[in-house]
């Protein structure tokens, strides 16, 4: 039952990719919170929201999830670096990544009944999991280069 409940969620994910992340990117360059973004190429920023949209899955039922969601914000974090993001925008920004999803299912009706509510929450818990593990890989390599 967890499994299909997540599978519904991260399908769901893949095959909108896009159309989340050019939400996401238009929150992100809104958000007084994360001012730094709107210098970004906005193609660049739809770019990396649907990398990890369609990455989530994977992600998800990796064995050694915590080296694999490391290894992949590592470079993400490299990224924000280098577009001179600041840590705290960076993480706000993968806070923004995670609730788009979320709010876009929500706006398709994903999860439509109690009981489909509630086992999704499963789903989004794990997925809180996942990008817990990417604050702290986002942190680590933002302080790698600022050593």
């Amino acid at each position: 039952m967890y499994v299909a409940y997540a599978d519904k969620l991260l399908n769901f994910a893949e095959q909108h990719a896009t159309d989340i992340a050019r939400e996401w990117v238009k929150a992100l360059t809104k958000n007084q919170k994360t001012t730094a973004y709107r210098k970004v190429r906005e193609y660049k920023l739809v770019n990396q929201g649907e990398l990890f949209y369609k990455s989530l899955k994977k992600l998800y039922f990796e064995r050694n999830t915590y080296e694999n969601v490391s290894v992949y914000f590592s470079k993400w974090a490299e990224e924000q670096f280098y577009e001179n993001i600041p840590l705290e925008e960076a993480v706000y920004a993968l806070i923004m990544l995670r609730r788009q999803l979320w709010l876009h299912a929500e706006f398709n009706t994903l999860f439509s009944s109690a009981l489909d509510q509630y086992q999704a929450a499963e789903s989004i818990n794990r997925t809180v999991l996942l990008t817990d593990y990417a604050t702290v890989a986002i942190i680590k390599k933002y302080r790698q280069f600022t050593k």
